[in-house]
């Protein structure tokens, strides 16, 4: 993923686990995204079934 596409994906206020996983802006795993969901160490919030990372939250993690 190019930098212009990471920065457009991080603008968005919510982006699921796999957009997370395949911008590879973290070099963790699928199963360690959603392991950092439930310990609430990223940011999420629940719409239905779908469980959605706050990209505020992320954005400020990674001093961006």
């Amino acid at each position: 993923m190019t930098k212009q596409e990471i920065e457009e994906l991080l603008s968005k206020p919510a982006i699921t686990p796999d957009q997370l996983l395949r911008s590879q802006i973290l070099p963790i795993g699928r199963n360690t995204i959603y392991d950092a969901i439930s310990s609430g160490e990223l940011a999420s919030m629940k719409v239905g079934k779908k469980k959605l990372i706050l990209t505020a939250p992320l954005r400020k993690q990674l001093g961006i």
